[in-house]
C-alpha cells in the first residue's frame, strides 16, 4: 500500500469515527447545521472536514485561495479531503437502430469518468489572510420579523409550485403532506410563516426523495428523517434555526442512531438539489446561494 493509498484509507476511518460519534438528535442537528455550510461537497468529504475542525464555515484549496486575494497563514494545517482522479474513455457510438447496423466507420464518443480518489488539502478562512473583495456574499441570517418571513416563504412557494400544485388545507392535524400518487403538497393554511417555510421544504424533500428512492421498502421513519434533516440543512442555509422543532420531529422518529449513517449521503444529494434548483431561479433573492461545486 502506497502512502495515498493508505491516506485514503485513514480519510474513510476518519468518516465512519465521524459518523459513530452522533448518537442523539443534537448531535445530528449539530452535523446538520456544520453541512449546510457545506453543501455542495460530498456527504464523505462534509463529515471529514467537520471532524478534523468543526468550527470551519468555508474551505479553499491553497491555489484557491490565492486566487480570491488571500494567502494561507504560515504554519497552518490543511484539511485533508477525498478528491476525485478523472481519466478519459473511449466508447464506440452505437447507431439509433441497433437492429440495422451499416458497414460504416464507427464513431467514437469521448466519456470523463472518475478512475479513483486522491487525497488534497483545503484551509478554513480562519487560517488565511489577505483581502475579503472577492469573497462570495454568506447568508447571513433574518431578521425575522414577519414581512420577511412571508416574502421568503413566497418565493419558496412560488419555485416549488412550478414542480408541484400547492394546497392550503384547514382543519387538519398535521402541518403538512406531500401525495406520493398526486404529487400535490398541502400545508395548513393557520401556521406562522416560520413554520410553512419549515413544512414546505419538509414535504418538498419526499417529493425529491420519493423520485431518487421509488423503492418501496424504505421505512416511514427514515423518509420522516430524510425529510425534516434536509428541512433543517436548507432553513440554516437560508439564515433560519429551526432546531428548536426539527431536534424533537427527528427524535420522534429515529429508532437507531445508526440510521443517522442511512440517510446521511441521501440528505447530502437531496439538500443539494433544493438549494441548487433555489440558487438557479430567476429570483435574485436566492442568487446568494449560488457556490461552485466541491
Amino acid at each position: 500500500m502506497n502512502k495515498n493509498q493508505e491516506k485514503i484509507k485513514a480519510a474513510l476511518e476518519r468518516i465512519d469515527t465521524g459518523l459513530a460519534t452522533i448518537n442523539t438528535d443534537e448531535d445530528w442537528c449539530k452535523y446538520l447545521a456544520f453541512q449546510s455550510l457545506f453543501y455542495t461537497y460530498s456527504a464523505g468529504n462534509a463529515m471529514l472536514i467537520y471532524s478534523q475542525n468543526p468550527e470551519a464555515s468555508y474551505v479553499k484549496g491553497y491555489k484557491a485561495w490565492n486566487q480570491l486575494g488571500r494567502y494561507v497563514k504560515k504554519g497552518s494545517k490543511g484539511l485533508a479531503i477525498l478528491a476525485p482522479c478523472f481519466r478519459k474513455t473511449e466508447t464506440f457510438k452505437e447507431p439509433d437502430n441497433k437492429s440495422h447496423y451499416q458497414d460504416a466507420e464507427g464513431e467514437k464518443v469521448t466519456k470523463r469518468e472518475i478512475g479513483g480518489f486522491r487525497i488534497a488539502y483545503v484551509y478554513d478562512i480562519a487560517d488565511t489572510d489577505g483581502s475579503d473583495e472577492h469573497l462570495p456574499v454568506l447568508v447571513k441570517g433574518l431578521s425575522g420579523n414577519d414581512e420577511e418571513l412571508k416574502s421568503l416563504y413566497e418565493k419558496l412557494h412560488s419555485i416549488i409550485s412550478r414542480d408541484h400544485n400547492i394546497e392550503d388545507v384547514h382543519g387538519t392535524a398535521s402541518k403538512g403532506s406531500y401525495n406520493l400518487d398526486t404529487g400535490v403538497i398541502c400545508i395548513r393554511s393557520d401556521l406562522e410563516y416560520l413554520q410553512k417555510i419549515k413544512t414546505i421544504l419538509h414535504e418538498y424533500a419526499h417529493s425529491i426523495d420519493f423520485t431518487l428512492h421509488p423503492k418501496t421498502d424504505v421505512g416511514r421513519n427514515q423518509r420522516e428523517l430524510v425529510a425534516e434533516s434536509v428541512a433543517f440543512v436548507v432553513s440554516m442555509r437560508l439564515g433560519l434555526d429551526t432546531s428548536a422543532y426539527s431536534m424533537g420531529y427527528i427524535n420522534s422518529w429515529l429508532k437507531d442512531k445508526d440510521e443517522l449513517k442511512i440517510i446521511a449521503n441521501t440528505v447530502q444529494k437531496v439538500s443539494y438539489s433544493i438549494i441548487n434548483k433555489l440558487a438557479e431561479s430567476s429570483d435574485s433573492a436566492f442568487s446568494i446561494l449560488t457556490e461552485e461545486e466541491a
